[in-house]
C-alpha cells in the first residue's frame, strides 16, 4: 500500500513532481506505465526536498553536493520500510549513492549520483585528472551496486584498477580505508559537512533543553536564530526527527518537538 507523505511536505514535494511530470514530453511515445516509472518515488522526492534544504558550497566554507542524510527521509516520509526499499532500489538503478558518515554513528549520506560526479570533477584541480577521475568514478559507481564500501577484489580484479587509479582516487577522497581489505567510498570535504551537522546539532537539542518542559512547538523553532548553525533550522528539524531525538506531537498549533532525553542513538 502507498503511504502518504506528511500534509505539509507533501504540498513542497507535490511541486517537484509536478514539474517532472510536465517536463515529459507528450509525444516521446511513453505508455501510462513508462511515465508514472519517470516520476519520483516518495522516497526520491523526500531526497530532492532535504537535498533543497542544504545550504551553498559558501555557507559551509567548502564545496560539497547537495545531500541528505537517511535517517532525514523518516521525517518526511512516514514508512521506514516503504524508505528503506525504495533507496535499495534508487542505488541499485544508479539513481543515487549512500555514504557512510564519520559521525561516530551509524549515519549514512544520500546524494543523487550525477550530484557526486560533478562535485568530485570539481574538486580536481587539473583538467587531465578531472578526465581520469571522471571515468574511474563511473566504473566505481556502476561497479559497487549500491554498496558503501568497496573491496580490494572489486578494485583489482572486477573493475581492474591499477594501483596508480587506487592511489588517485585515495587522494582525491573518493576512498576512504576502511579495513586492511577494503575502502568507504567518500565524498570530497566531507568533514566539512560533519563538523557543521554535528555541531549544529547539538546547538539545537540545546536549545530545545533549555525550554520548559524541554519541548517547543516547531514552527516556533524554525522562527529561531541560534549562532553557531550553518546548516538552517529546518535540515536540522529533519535530522533530529527522523533521528529520533525529539518525538512529534500534533497540536492545534502544529507540531510539538519534545526532548528525547538519556536515549542510545542508533541508526539503521
Amino acid at each position: 500500500m502507498k503511504r502518504s507523505l506528511p500534509p505539509q511536505v507533501a504540498s513542497e514535494t507535490s511541486e517537484a513532481v509536478a514539474k517532472k511530470a510536465r517536463s515529459i514530453d507528450e509525444d516521446s511515445g511513453l505508455d501510462d506505465a513508462d511515465l508514472l516509472a519517470a516520476v519520483p518515488s516518495e522516497t526520491e522526492a523526500a531526497i530532492q526536498l532535504v537535498s533543497a534544504r542544504f545550504p551553498s558550497a559558501g555557507v559551509l566554507g567548502g564545496a560539497m553536493p547537495p545531500l541528505a542524510l537517511k535517517h532525514q527521509l523518516y521525517a518526511v516520509v512516514n514508512d521506514r520500510t516503504l524508505v528503506d526499499r525504495q533507496l535499495v532500489d534508487l542505488s541499485q538503478r544508479g539513481v543515487v549513492q549512500q555514504f557512510h558518515l564519520t559521525t561516530g554513528l551509524d549515519e549514512y549520506a544520500v546524494v543523487f549520483q550525477s550530484d557526486y560526479k560533478r562535485h568530485v570533477q570539481g574538486c580536481c584541480v587539473s583538467t587531465d585528472t578531472e578526465s581520469d577521475i571522471g571515468k574511474l568514478v563511473d566504473s566505481l559507481l556502476e561497479g559497487v551496486h549500491g554498496d558503501v564500501t568497496v573491496s580490494k577484489e572489486l578494485l583489482k580484479e572486477r573493475l581492474e584498477f591499477s594501483e596508480s587509479d587506487v592511489t588517485l582516487l585515495v587522494s582525491s577522497g573518493v576512498l576512504v580505508m576502511c579495513n586492511v581489505n577494503a575502502w568507504y567510498l567518500a565524498i570530497p570535504n566531507a568533514s566539512v559537512f560533519v563538523k557543521a551537522l554535528t555541531k549544529g546539532r547539538q546547538l539545537i537539542l540545546r536549545s530545545i533543553r533549555q525550554q520548559r518542559h524541554k519541548e517547543i512547538l516547531q514552527l516556533e523553532l524554525e522562527q529561531r536564530r541560534i549562532s553557531g548553525i550553518r546548516l538552517g533550522i529546518l535540515y536540522h528539524i529533519y535530522d533530529i526527527k527522523g533521528g529520533d531525538y525529539v518525538t512529534s506531537v500534533s497540536t492545534t498549533s502544529g507540531d510539538l518537538l519534545r526532548l528525547v532525553e538519556d536515549k542510545k542513538k542508533t541508526r539503521r
